[in-house]
């Protein structure tokens, strides 16, 4: 019976060593995930004659004040923000195409809401300057002329970094 009760004694104890040193490790590894967001330089805009599938100017979000060792986890791009512009056409978003400050360049599709998030940038360094234009092509029919040219403009796109500090 001593026998025993010192083996169930000693399986609780590993078993106690080994979940604290799991949870202090979550909690590390939680505490060290942070975000920043900054505005885009300008408004990003699109106008196209309809039927045609275009690009918007690009954009650029300065990010230089990260520290060198945070690296991305998660970016996310807010264009929620958004006004129509120019005639009686419509632009249907497509995509976003964002270069990181390597030039990693990845094109993503348009989120619900005006809002993408990717983590096609996993592990890129996330300090300096990264660019992000978007895709979309007029819905309306080319045979209505250029009164339905159609723009939309998004007034300061958003982004948002979330990243951790690599050691």
């Amino acid at each position: 019976m001593v026998k025993s009760m010192k083996k169930v004694k000693r399986i609780i104890a590993v078993a106690l060593v080994f979940t604290m040193l799991f949870v202090s490790q979550v909690t590390a590894f939680a505490a060290g995930t942070d975000k920043a967001t900054k505005s885009a330089n300008k408004d990003m805009s699109i106008a196209l004659m309809p039927g045609v599938t275009g690009d918007s100017n690009t954009v650029t979000f300065n990010f230089n004040s990260l520290p060198d060792n945070a690296i991305v986890k998660e970016v996310t791009i807010d264009c929620s923000n958004a006004s129509v512009i120019g005639g009686k056409g419509a632009i249907l978003a497509q995509s976003l195409t964002i270069t990181s400050p390597s030039g990693e360049t990845h094109t993503v599709g348009w989120g619900r809401g005006n809002v993408t998030t990717t983590n096609l940038f996993i592990a890129e360094k996330a300090a300096g300057t990264w660019s992000v234009y978007m895709t979309g092509t007029n819905i309306a029919s080319p045979s209505l002329g250029s009164a339905f040219i159609g723009g939309t403009k998004y007034s300061r796109p958003k982004m948002t970094i979330t990243y951790i500090l690599e050691e």
